[in-house]
C-alpha cells in the first residue's frame, strides 16, 4: 500500500511504471527480502500499468 503513490506518470498522465527505486528503498526500510519484493513488484506492474491507463469509453 505504501508504493501505490509510487507510479512514474508521462506528461499525458499515463502510468509507465512503479518508481521501483522508491518501491525498494520502502521495502529495504521495512526489512523486507528486496530480491522477492523486486520480483513481486515487476509481476505487478505487468498487470497494473495496462489497468491504470483504461480510459473509459466517453459517452457518445
Amino acid at each position: 500500500m505504501a508504493s501505490l503513490g509510487q507510479f512514474r506518470l508521462a506528461p499525458s498522465g499515463h502510468v509507465l511504471g512503479i518508481d521501483m527505486a522508491t518501491a525498494l528503498t520502502i521495502a529495504t526500510i521495512r526489512g523486507y527480502d528486496v530480491a522477492s519484493v523486486s520480483l513481486l513488484l515487476q509481476e505487478a506492474e505487468a498487470v497494473i500499468v495496462p489497468l491504470m491507463n483504461e480510459r473509459p469509453e466517453e459517452d457518445g
